[in-house]
């Protein structure tokens, strides 16, 4: 029992020494990816109290990278002003305990601290990530996550897109093949195919995506309750003798009759029924 103790006591020993060092280098990459960060914030901006955080988060999300890297950049809070209302001595004689109302205006820097970035003029903060751990982010990485206003930033709308792209398109290669054989074209031209047909039904229903491996739903169901809603508020039943009339939107009959209304009819119903002495004529 002494010399199993002591197996499991150098086993957890070892655990706590390898967590200990993982925590090491991780606070060492965050502060490497911090420094190439505030490399492109102007030093008044940092001076003034803009701070920079940098963590590793694990998503369990169906097509999530597990391990990606958040940025915040947090921009100091601007000293407030208060602007006093002056007023006319007419209204200063008519109240004189009143005293004078002072308007707060909503406080700002006078320019942005970083150009053409409205959260850094009104203390707000700045949220990007990127798609790697923290110990693979290289300087290029976070270049390529920053817009334009920070300097060496090069993140566009266009930028964007290209990475969708490409990265589809490797996808696509990954799956069928990315050779030149006939096989391999055909597939990644029938994947392209249907892509684009998702694509365009993506955009049809406002850009909302379907559930995680499952086709698009019915457009039956799209609209869900308020379908539901408007259906039964432009489908009335009108009552009339023994006609029943379905309207529709706009108010037109819609001209097709139930199982019910077929079975109903309009007339008299007659029931044969056959005798002893019919002869089935």
């Amino acid at each position: 029992e002494q010399i199993i103790d002591a197996g499991n006591d150098q086993h957890l020993s070892q655990t706590i020494m390898f967590s200990a060092n993982e925590n090491i280098l991780l606070r060492q990459h965050k502060r490497r990816v911090i420094e190439y960060i505030e490399s492109t914030i102007p030093d008044n901006a940092l001076d003034l109290g803009t701070s920079v955080m940098a963590m590793q988060v694990s998503c369990r999300q169906p097509g999530c990278v597990p391990l990606e890297t958040a940025i915040t950049i947090v921009f100091p809070k601007p000293p407030t002003k208060r602007k006093k209302n002056r007023r006319s001595r007419k209204e200063i004689g008519a109240t004189l305990s009143a005293q004078r109302q002072e308007k707060e205006e909503v406080p700002a820097f006078p320019q942005p601290l970083i150009p053409d970035l409205e959260e850094s003029r009104i203390g707000g903060s700045f949220k990007t990530r990127i798609l790697k751990p923290l110990s693979d982010v290289t300087q290029e990485d976070v270049l390529d996550a920053l817009p334009p206003s920070f300097e060496g930033g090069r993140r566009t709308t266009e930028s964007l897109c290209l990475k969708a792209r490409d990265m589809t398109l490797a996808q696509i290669g990954q799956l069928v093949g990315n050779d030149d054989t006939i096989d391999s074209k055909e597939g990644r031209r029938v994947v392209a195919d249907y892509l684009k047909a998702c694509l365009e039904e993506y955009v049809a229903r406002g850009c909302e995506a379907p559930e995680w491996g499952e086709p698009f739903a019915p457009s039956s169901s799209v609209d869900g309750q308020e379908e539901k809603k408007e259906d039964s508020r432009l489908r009335k039943e009108k009552v009339e003798g023994s006609e029943t009339e379905v309207e529709t939107a706009d108010g037109a009959s819609s001209g097709k009759m139930s199982m019910d209304e077929k079975w109903a009819g309009k007339g008299n119903i007659v029931f044969r029924v056959p005798d002893d002495d019919d002869d089935g004529e």
